[in-house]
Protein backbone atom coordinates (compact mmCIF):
# COMPACT_ATOMS: atom_id res chain seq x y z
CA UNK A 1 0.00 0.00 0.00
CA UNK A 2 2.98 2.32 0.85
CA UNK A 3 4.24 2.08 -2.41
CA UNK A 4 0.83 2.20 -4.72
CA UNK A 5 0.44 5.57 -2.41
CA UNK A 6 3.87 6.20 -3.75
CA UNK A 7 3.26 5.69 -7.53
CA UNK A 8 -0.01 7.75 -7.49
CA UNK A 9 1.93 10.82 -5.85
CA UNK A 10 4.48 10.47 -8.50
CA UNK A 11 1.89 10.41 -11.18
CA UNK A 12 0.11 13.54 -9.70
CA UNK A 13 4.01 15.42 -10.07
CA UNK A 14 3.96 14.31 -13.27
CA UNK A 15 1.09 15.68 -14.52
CA UNK A 16 1.81 18.72 -12.98
CA UNK A 17 1.02 19.10 -9.27
CA UNK A 18 4.15 20.85 -7.25
CA UNK A 19 2.70 19.48 -4.05
CA UNK A 20 1.25 16.49 -2.68
CA UNK A 21 -0.53 16.91 0.56
CA UNK A 22 -1.40 13.95 3.04
CA UNK A 23 -4.82 13.82 4.46
CA UNK A 24 -5.85 11.97 7.82
CA UNK A 25 -2.22 10.54 7.94
CA UNK A 26 -3.43 8.42 10.57
CA UNK A 27 -4.88 5.44 12.27
CA UNK A 28 -8.75 5.23 11.88
CA UNK A 29 -10.47 5.48 15.19
CA UNK A 30 -13.82 4.05 13.93
CA UNK A 31 -15.69 1.63 16.34
CA UNK A 32 -14.40 -2.00 16.00
CA UNK A 33 -10.82 -0.65 15.25
CA UNK A 34 -10.11 -2.56 18.59
CA UNK A 35 -10.86 -5.99 16.62
CA UNK A 36 -8.71 -5.11 13.91
CA UNK A 37 -5.46 -7.52 13.51
CA UNK A 38 -2.47 -5.25 11.54
CA UNK A 39 -0.88 -8.49 11.37
CA UNK A 40 2.86 -9.15 13.66
CA UNK A 41 4.83 -6.40 12.23
CA UNK A 42 2.00 -4.51 15.10
CA UNK A 43 3.19 -6.16 18.29
CA UNK A 44 6.60 -4.57 17.67
CA UNK A 45 5.47 -0.94 16.56
CA UNK A 46 3.35 1.27 17.96
CA UNK A 47 1.16 3.50 15.95
CA UNK A 48 3.21 6.49 16.23
CA UNK A 49 6.32 4.93 14.71
CA UNK A 50 4.15 3.37 12.09
CA UNK A 51 2.75 6.26 10.98
CA UNK A 52 6.36 8.15 11.43
CA UNK A 53 7.85 5.42 9.12
CA UNK A 54 5.79 6.36 6.34
CA UNK A 55 5.62 9.92 6.56
CA UNK A 56 9.78 9.34 6.46
CA UNK A 57 9.66 7.07 3.57
CA UNK A 58 7.03 9.28 1.46
CA UNK A 59 9.51 12.56 2.20
CA UNK A 60 12.56 10.60 0.92
CA UNK A 61 11.06 9.79 -2.51
CA UNK A 62 8.99 12.80 -3.14
CA UNK A 63 11.17 15.09 -1.87
CA UNK A 64 12.91 15.08 -4.77
CA UNK A 65 10.31 16.10 -6.94
CA UNK A 66 7.30 18.27 -4.52
CA UNK A 67 6.68 19.66 -1.48
CA UNK A 68 5.19 16.93 0.81
CA UNK A 69 2.66 18.23 3.54
CA UNK A 70 0.26 16.08 5.90
CA UNK A 71 -2.04 17.26 7.93
CA UNK A 72 -2.56 15.95 11.62
CA UNK A 73 -5.35 16.81 14.31
CA UNK A 74 -4.61 19.82 16.23
CA UNK A 75 -4.44 18.22 19.70
CA UNK A 76 -1.77 15.98 19.07
CA UNK A 77 0.54 18.72 19.32
CA UNK A 78 0.46 18.72 22.58
CA UNK A 79 -1.02 15.30 23.96
CA UNK A 80 0.41 12.62 24.53
CA UNK A 81 -3.10 10.56 24.50
CA UNK A 82 -4.53 11.89 21.22
CA UNK A 83 -0.62 11.15 19.60
CA UNK A 84 -0.76 7.59 20.59
CA UNK A 85 -5.04 6.71 19.91
CA UNK A 86 -4.31 8.12 16.13
CA UNK A 87 -0.43 7.76 15.47
CA UNK A 88 0.48 11.43 14.90
CA UNK A 89 3.60 12.29 16.43
CA UNK A 90 3.93 16.08 15.99
CA UNK A 91 7.71 16.49 16.42
CA UNK A 92 8.74 13.50 14.64
CA UNK A 93 6.50 13.66 11.85
CA UNK A 94 7.61 17.70 11.16
CA UNK A 95 11.06 16.24 10.62
CA UNK A 96 10.17 14.45 7.37
CA UNK A 97 7.69 17.10 5.67
CA UNK A 98 7.63 20.33 4.23
CA UNK A 99 4.31 21.44 5.82
CA UNK A 100 3.13 20.25 8.67
CA UNK A 101 -0.98 21.13 8.79
CA UNK A 102 -2.58 20.78 12.43
CA UNK A 103 -6.34 21.12 12.25
CA UNK A 104 -7.03 23.33 14.76
CA UNK A 105 -10.77 24.43 15.12
CA UNK A 106 -11.86 25.90 17.99
CA UNK A 107 -14.95 23.83 17.78
CA UNK A 108 -12.97 20.69 18.00
CA UNK A 109 -11.16 21.30 21.44
CA UNK A 110 -13.24 20.03 24.62
CA UNK A 111 -14.50 23.08 26.97
CA UNK A 112 -11.54 24.49 28.89
CA UNK A 113 -8.56 23.71 27.04
CA UNK A 114 -6.02 25.99 26.59
CA UNK A 115 -8.21 27.51 29.81
CA UNK A 116 -10.56 28.85 27.87
CA UNK A 117 -14.27 27.85 28.65
CA UNK A 118 -15.44 27.64 25.76
CA UNK A 119 -12.82 27.44 22.44
CA UNK A 120 -15.29 27.94 19.81
CA UNK A 121 -17.27 31.36 21.20
CA UNK A 122 -13.03 32.38 21.57
CA UNK A 123 -11.64 31.50 17.95
CA UNK A 124 -8.66 33.93 18.56
CA UNK A 125 -7.78 32.68 21.48
CA UNK A 126 -7.90 28.94 20.83
CA UNK A 127 -5.66 29.52 17.63
CA UNK A 128 -2.96 31.51 19.22
CA UNK A 129 -3.03 29.32 21.85
CA UNK A 130 -2.71 26.28 20.29
CA UNK A 131 -0.11 27.53 17.53
CA UNK A 132 2.34 29.21 20.45
CA UNK A 133 2.23 25.56 21.76
CA UNK A 134 3.05 24.69 18.67
CA UNK A 135 6.63 26.79 18.36
CA UNK A 136 7.23 25.08 21.85
CA UNK A 137 6.87 21.62 20.58
CA UNK A 138 8.86 22.21 17.48
CA UNK A 139 11.47 23.99 19.39
CA UNK A 140 12.81 20.89 20.26
CA UNK A 141 14.07 19.87 16.56
CA UNK A 142 17.49 19.02 16.91
CA UNK A 143 17.86 18.75 13.17
CA UNK A 144 18.22 21.37 10.68
CA UNK A 145 15.35 20.59 8.80
CA UNK A 146 11.67 21.12 10.10
CA UNK A 147 8.13 21.30 8.36
CA UNK A 148 6.59 24.94 8.74
CA UNK A 149 3.27 24.94 9.88
CA UNK A 150 0.56 25.80 7.82
CA UNK A 151 -2.80 25.38 9.98
CA UNK A 152 -6.70 24.56 8.84
CA UNK A 153 -8.93 27.11 10.33
CA UNK A 154 -12.47 26.78 10.88
CA UNK A 155 -14.94 28.56 8.10
CA UNK A 156 -18.61 26.58 9.40
CA UNK A 157 -20.39 26.43 12.39
CA UNK A 158 -20.15 23.80 14.80
CA UNK A 159 -24.41 23.46 15.59
CA UNK A 160 -23.48 19.73 16.78
CA UNK A 161 -21.67 21.56 20.09
CA UNK A 162 -22.90 22.86 22.92
CA UNK A 163 -21.06 26.43 23.60
CA UNK A 164 -20.86 27.30 19.34
CA UNK A 165 -21.35 30.43 17.57
CA UNK A 166 -22.63 31.04 13.59
CA UNK A 167 -18.99 31.49 12.03
CA UNK A 168 -18.78 34.18 9.45
CA UNK A 169 -16.61 37.19 8.36
CA UNK A 170 -15.37 38.46 11.72
CA UNK A 171 -14.48 34.54 13.29
CA UNK A 172 -12.28 34.04 10.46
CA UNK A 173 -10.42 36.95 10.88
CA UNK A 174 -9.95 36.70 13.99
CA UNK A 175 -8.36 32.92 13.17
CA UNK A 176 -6.69 34.37 10.75
CA UNK A 177 -4.63 36.93 13.35
CA UNK A 178 -4.26 34.33 15.97
CA UNK A 179 -2.17 32.34 13.21
CA UNK A 180 -0.01 35.92 12.75
CA UNK A 181 0.13 37.27 15.94
CA UNK A 182 1.92 33.12 16.40
CA UNK A 183 4.60 34.14 13.94
CA UNK A 184 3.07 31.62 11.51
CA UNK A 185 2.21 33.22 8.07
CA UNK A 186 0.11 30.33 5.86
CA UNK A 187 -3.32 29.24 6.88
CA UNK A 188 -6.08 27.39 4.91
CA UNK A 189 -9.61 27.30 5.47
CA UNK A 190 -12.07 24.00 5.87
CA UNK A 191 -15.96 23.65 4.78
CA UNK A 192 -17.01 20.32 4.29
CA UNK A 193 -19.34 21.78 2.12
CA UNK A 194 -16.97 24.01 0.11
CA UNK A 195 -19.53 26.90 0.76
CA UNK A 196 -16.51 29.48 1.85
CA UNK A 197 -16.85 33.38 3.54
CA UNK A 198 -15.72 35.08 1.11
CA UNK A 199 -16.16 38.51 3.53
CA UNK A 200 -13.63 36.90 5.32
CA UNK A 201 -10.88 37.22 3.29
CA UNK A 202 -8.90 40.33 2.09
CA UNK A 203 -8.07 41.67 -0.93
CA UNK A 204 -4.43 41.17 -2.22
Amino acid sequence: MWDYIIELSLEAIDLGFDEIQFDYIRFSTDPGMANVDFGPEAVSKTKTEIITEFTKYAYERLSPYAYVSADVYGAIIDSLVDQEIVGQDYLEMAKHLDYICPMIYPSHYANGSYGIEYPDLEPYNLILASLNESKKVLANVQESHVAKVRAWLQDFTATWIGNYQTYGPDQIRQQIQGVYDAGYEEWILWNGSNKYTRDGLLDE
